[in-house]
């Protein structure tokens, strides 16, 4: 993105009282009856600032994120499942989603079938059939065309058994696995199944995408 702080901490320019990407994406999951535990993972660097976006009362907890990706949703998983029991919650039987904060446009919807999805098969994805021809590019030229009718486009959330998650990232820490995301750890272990997300769940990363999300939100 470019900015002088993490992405998650700029705001959309839709209005002069418009709240941070990171207060938008947090809200729907706060509003929500079904969630009774948020996990939110910052740099240790910048808890304070963090702190100033982070609402929801004790329903919301920061973990301090890691070096990757994959690092930063395992420390929130175990700080998750720290807190379940210690609530004297199952950790096997949790439903647990993990959702990029930068998808700020995420709807109860989309959470819905995730968390239905879950209690069906036990890990999914949110995701969208790909409509874009593809190919892949070498030195600037196309050196094969990819068939899109069976591709789609990964979004998040993605649901799982907290039991499961955790043993997933176990797993893969200890074999030196990589992945961009939860369900390719998980998938290594488990069948991971597509449920429907939504075109307007777009994960800001560039600074074109802040008037994109500009337009997305004066839809309402």
């Amino acid at each position: 993105m470019g900015a002088d702080v993490p992405k998650v901490l700029l705001r959309i320019p839709d209005s002069s009282s418009s709240p941070s990407i990171l207060s938008r994406t947090l809200n729907v999951f706060i509003n929500d009856p079904l969630c009774s535990r948020i996990v939110v993972c910052v740099p240790s660097t910048l808890e304070s600032e963090f702190s100033q976006e982070v609402g929801g009362g004790t329903k919301v907890l920061l973990a301090h994120g890691g070096a990757t990706r994959q690092e930063s949703v395992r420390r929130g998983v175990e700080a998750l499942a720290e807190r379940v029991r210690a609530e004297g919650g199952d950790e096997a039987g949790e439903c647990v989603l993990v959702h990029d904060a930068a998808r700020c446009f995420v709807t109860v919807d989309v959470i819905r079938r995730v968390v239905e999805g879950v209690a069906h098969f036990g890990a999914v994805t949110a995701a969208v059939p790909v409509p874009d021809s593809l190919c892949k590019v070498s030195d600037g030229t196309i050196a094969a065309v990819v068939d899109r009718e069976n591709v789609w486009a990964v979004q998040t959330p993605q649901g799982f058994l907290l039991g499961e998650l955790r043993g997933a990232h176990f797993a893969a820490l200890t074999d030196g696995f990589v992945a961009l995301d939860d369900a390719s750890v998980v998938a290594r272990l488990r069948d991971v199944r597509v449920v429907e997300g939504d075109r307007f769940n777009i994960k800001v990363t560039h600074p074109a995408d802040l008037g994109l999300a500009t337009r997305i939100s004066q839809l309402g």
